[in-house]
């Protein structure tokens, strides 16, 4: 696994704060593949993810989010989304990919996003869906780790990444959470791969502890305890972004 550390290096679109000498190619795509934390809504919706936000935070690059709302690694492979990315995808890119709040959570026999539990890439299980066809289902890392081959076959740069949190101040005034099994699972994908791996989860966690929770709570509108606003959109790209070792020390918040 790539430590993060080493992440800007290899990242010449990152904030320019983060280094001032590497060379800059502004025909590269940062392609971002994730559910509906990452993805864009429309105004009225009052909700924002992440993948629309991170663009102000970079240079020399071009964002292209395909995130897709109540997406897990199973349907966004399924369905043939993944498949569409990777079409695009030319050497040089860099993909996230993030997934993980859909991905769990009922039998996989009923519900059409969930995998398989655990991070066998042999464990199948073939089930009949609402529309009569027939589909095998995998594991998360089997679909995120295909996803990652497909990457690196177009000789571009794979990231993976762990799941948002939900408001870590949901029902407390103390910052409280317990990463969901798919923080782990995307974790050892990284390293099975050896590829970049961002804990997403535990950056925006490390933020948020920063703030009290009022001011949390309001990032999560409408009762929510997972989308996020435009404001907290933002907060969660620049989690993102600040995991970089050194990166607080160079960087401000804008």
């Amino acid at each position: 696994m790539v430590p993060f550390a080493r992440l800007f290096a290899v990242l010449p679109w990152i904030i320019a704060c983060f280094s001032a000498t590497i060379e800059k190619r502004a025909t590269q795509t940062l392609w971002l593949v994730g559910d509906s934390t990452m993805a864009l809504h429309a105004a009225s919706e009052g909700i924002q993810g992440w993948g629309v936000e991170i663009a102000q935070f970079l240079q020399d690059i071009t964002v292209a989010n395909r995130a897709v709302s109540g997406t897990s690694a199973r349907s966004y492979a399924r369905d043939g989304r993944f498949y569409n990315v990777i079409q695009e995808v030319k050497s040089g890119d860099y993909v996230i990919i993030e997934f993980g709040h859909n991905d769990g959570g009922g039998n996989v026999a009923t519900l059409d996003t969930a995998d398989l539990v655990g991070e066998s890439l042999t464990a199948t299980h073939t089930v009949i869906l609402a529309n009569g066809s027939t589909e095998v289902v995998y594991t998360y890392a089997y679909y995120v780790e295909g996803m990652v081959d497909q990457i690196v076959k177009k000789g571009a740069t794979p990231i993976i990444s762990s799941q948002t949190p939900n408001d870590p101040f949901e029902n407390s005034t103390t910052i409280t959470y317990a990463p969901s099994r798919f923080v782990g699972y995307a974790s050892d994908a990284a390293a099975a791969k050896g590829v970049a791996y961002v804990d997403h989860f535990t950056a925006a966690v490390s933020l948020f502890s920063k703030y009290n929770a009022a001011t949390v709570n309001s990032y999560y509108p409408l009762d929510q305890y997972l989308h996020t606003n435009t404001a907290g959109a933002t907060q969660m790209a620049w989690a993102f972004l600040s995991v970089g070792e050194g990166a607080g020390a160079r960087c401000s918040y804008p």
